[in-house]
């Protein structure tokens, strides 16, 4: 077998993790790195320093299944060729991730729904836990927070007969780099943020109540400040609630990044006053996040949660304010990888001269739990 025949690429990973195929994912980096990341279901053998030191035993002790594929992961896809070099000498079908976890930054899965004649597609990029919709009526669609590359929210549409009429962000991202600008391009779709967005880019402004329409159905604008003050809510009647990083199926919004002391508390309060709001709306409505908090399997299964599930589970959601304020502000986490360059590029519209896969390297961290 060939160095090149010794690799895999992420798409053909992904159908195989879609499908059931029996694999098992071999992750080899650090654990420092793996504890910040990696692919569900997989495997940890902590022998990245005795690969890239040419130690021949480094996988003697690691137990694995003869009869079922490998893939071998790293951060970039080279030490995990010298681990499938190994592997394959004892035997094994085994196969390097082509690019590493650099690459499986970008691998996606959807899960599906249809509530009242409208279909809602959540796709999901599974090393970050990103969520983004595109929701469906008739011949017409929307999707929120755009964060692949226009062609898969094109691909769908297309598959589902639809136009996409428009697209927007909850908010701007402080952990991956949008795409709603590129594919408001190149679906000629009307881009829409609320009018309290401050980007450097033109829009056309929405507000709180107004609607949406798209096919028989219409989304209206919830103005939901807190985590960012620009963050919005977009709600379809009664069934569901897009919620982008204020309301999660497993916590809230941070409500710190980019903001000193002082700030953080101003938005923790605004943060509970929006979901104050939410908590109020049709118990059955299902929550849909913008993320969550840990890598998405290639499961199917919709992330999602109802309003009244969302109360009992949660318990920050019953404190009352100023005990809302002191839990958030206790417990922030620490704060993402390039999150103040990624941030600046979203609100500029444009990531132009830079890699996408070194800003969004790991997991996302703009949840409080």
């Amino acid at each position: 077998m060939t160095t090149e025949e010794s690799k895999i690429d992420i798409s053909i990973l992904s159908s195989w993790l879609e499908k059931k195929k029996p694999v098992t994912v071999l992750d080899v980096r650090p654990k420092t790195e793996r504890e910040e990341w990696s692919i569900p279901g997989s495997v940890h053998a902590d022998v990245y320093d005795k690969l890239k030191a040419g130690d021949t035993n480094a996988l003697d002790h690691i137990e694995l299944n003869i009869g079922i594929p490998v893939v071998t992961v790293c951060a970039a896809g080279k030490t995990s060729l010298k681990a499938a070099e190994l592997l394959k000498d004892k035997g094994f079908e085994v196969y390097s991730l082509e690019g590493g976890m650099k690459a499986w930054n970008f691998a996606w899965s959807t899960a599906e729904v249809v509530l009242n004649d409208v279909k809602i597609i959540q796709i999901r990029r599974s090393s970050k836990g990103v969520l983004s919709y595109i929701i469906g009526s008739d011949d017409e669609a929307i999707v929120i927070d755009a964060a692949l590359d226009s062609h898969v929210y094109l691909d769908l549409a297309n598959k589902n007969g639809w136009t996409i009429k428009y697209v927007t962000d909850t908010h701007i991202h402080a952990d991956y780099l949008s795409r709603t600008r590129e594919l408001a391009k190149a679906s000629i779709a009307t881009h829409v943020l609320i009018d309290a967005a401050n980007v450097e880019y033109g829009y056309s402004p929405v507000s709180n109540g107004d609607y949406l329409h798209f096919g028989k159905a219409a989304l209206e604008v919830i103005y939901t400040p807190g985590h960012t003050m620009e963050s919005t809510s977009f709600r379809l009647g009664d069934d569901a609630i897009f919620t982008g990083d204020t309301l999660f199926v497993d916590g809230v919004g941070r409500p710190d990044l980019k903001a000193d002391q002082d700030e953080a508390i101003k938005r923790s309060r605004l943060l509970y006053a929006s979901l104050q709001r939410l908590l109020t709306l049709n118990p059955k409505t299902f929550v849909l996040p913008a993320h969550l908090a840990t890598a998405v399997p290639f499961d199917g299964k919709l992330i999602s949660e109802t309003i009244e599930n969302l109360k009992d589970k949660l318990d920050m959601l019953k404190l009352k304010e100023s005990e809302f304020v002191k839990y958030t502000t206790s417990r922030i986490p620490p704060t993402p990888p390039n999150y103040l360059t990624i941030a600046s590029l979203n609100k500029q519209g444009s990531y132009d001269g830079h890699i996408p896969a070194d800003l969004e390297a790991g997991a996302n961290r703009c949840a409080i739990a």
